[in-house]
């Protein structure tokens, strides 16, 4: 079956913007022309190449199909033009990356600054939702989150774990006293981060701070229930209570915070970098694995492998 290149690339920027009109304007066409090419590739193909849903055009299974062969053609043509222009060594692109709002505000965005001064030509495109977006279907190229082992299309890299620790102020433990064992915070004014949803769940558990160390069936009672890391941070910060904030998270140095029970370490999660394997050979993707990998390794030296 002939089919026409001009209609594989609005087919292909039709499936990653999920919009006619987004990709008319990517390929500074008309959004007829477009719609017709469209339509000229379900005729040949008989049957639909997309449906619409609320978050716009989602390809079909034949759709996604032909999406991956397009998607390879057009990552090989690129690189063909960069070595025939000599410039096979420069990258340039978008690359959308999703994970958790506090992932995002907490850890990673130091990172994607530094990365992004490192190439400049490569157009980040963060995007923060604690839902797990569809690597599948092209809602963002690439992921940070807990592995999944339901996903064998997808490529999950382990980069670092995360180990959940508890904080407060100054003010607050010159007013309440420190706790010398776990069983003292039966006595403290305990802030836990519980948000609706999250793809890093293994390491918010908002049950942990109010029920580790406690009798049988006893748990603590809240003084303060937030779904921000942010506002969590600042609550402590101002002496409101105790919070539990992962090991590594740039809120703990901002809001000049003290650690509690240093002992005491509570649950874990192990962040991975996640993909579609039909994009591992894409640059973009790979740089962008390595740089976190090196900086992590030089941060972290005894937790980096894969997995």
């Amino acid at each position: 079956m002939y089919m026409e290149w001009d209609r594989l690339r609005h087919f292909y920027y039709v499936a990653k913007e999920k919009s006619i009109t987004r990709a008319a304007q990517h390929l500074r066409t008309f959004q007829p022309s477009v719609t017709r090419s469209i339509q000229q590739l379900e005729h040949q193909a008989n049957s639909k190449l997309f449906i619409r849903n609320r978050k716009g055009l989602i390809l079909t299974q034949q759709g996604e199909i032909l999406f991956n062969h397009v998607k390879n053609m057009m990552t090989e043509l690129e690189l063909a033009k960069n070595q025939m222009s000599g410039k096979s060594e420069e990258v340039k692109g978008t690359l959308k990356i999703t994970t958790t709002y506090s992932y995002a505000s907490t850890f990673l965005s130091q990172h994607l600054c530094n990365f992004s001064k490192l190439y400049p030509d490569i157009k980040l495109h963060l995007i923060c939702d604690d839902t797990d977006l569809d690597l599948a279907q092209r809602e963002a190229d690439v992921a940070f989150r807990t592995f999944d082992i339901h996903a064998p299309d997808l490529e999950q890299i382990f980069l670092h774990e995360r180990i959940l620790q508890l904080f407060a102020s100054e003010e607050y433990l010159r007013e309440m006293g420190t706790p010398k064992e776990a069983k003292d915070l039966d006595g403290h004014r305990l802030i836990t981060f519980d948000p609706p949803h999250t793809a890093l769940r293994d390491a918010l558990s908002a049950h942990w701070l109010l029920s580790f160390s406690t009798t049988c069936g006893h748990t603590r009672e809240a003084f303060m229930i937030v779904n921000s890391v942010e506002c969590l941070a600042q609550m402590a910060e101002a002496g409101i209570g105790i919070i539990a904030l992962s090991n590594d998270s740039s809120l703990i140095k901002k809001h000049r915070l003290i650690r509690v029970l240093p002992e005491l370490n509570g649950p874990s999660s192990r962040v991975h970098y996640v993909f579609p394997k039909s994009i591992k050979n894409l640059r973009m993707v790979k740089l962008l694995c390595d740089y976190l990998k090196e900086t992590l390794s030089d941060n972290h030296p005894l937790q980096l492998s894969e997995g």
